[in-house]
């Protein structure tokens, strides 16, 4: 049975806690800036940045993180961190498996 790779899962959700993490130092420099005009400026530049780590997010999830036994884009992904627990593809019914994981 084909297996997904774990770093790929936590490459995945590192990525999406970067996005988070710079839009709320943007939301912050925001509220700052309104006494300083220059941080607005970063403010901007710092919401306009945040997304690329969003991008590279979606695209590892669309790319790396698709069941591995069909393979399907319209099937169910997964990015689950806690190795105990599995997901199910919707389409093929096949458990989807990471590298780390044996099969109950």
């Amino acid at each position: 049975m084909k297996r997904l790779k774990r770093r790929d899962a936590r490459l995945f959700w590192g990525l999406f806690l970067v996005f988070w993490v710079l839009e709320i130092a943007a939301w912050a420099l925001r509220l700052a800036g309104e006494s300083l005009p220059g941080l607005l400026n970063a403010a901007s530049w710092i919401t306009a940045l945040a997304f690329l780590p969003l991008l590279g997010a979606a695209i590892l999830w669309r790319c790396r993180l698709r069941c591995p036994n069909c393979r399907s884009r319209d099937r169910t992904s997964s990015a689950r961190l806690n190795p105990r627990k599995t997901d199910t593809c919707k389409g093929c019914g096949q458990p989807i498996l990471f590298d780390d994981q044996t099969e109950t």
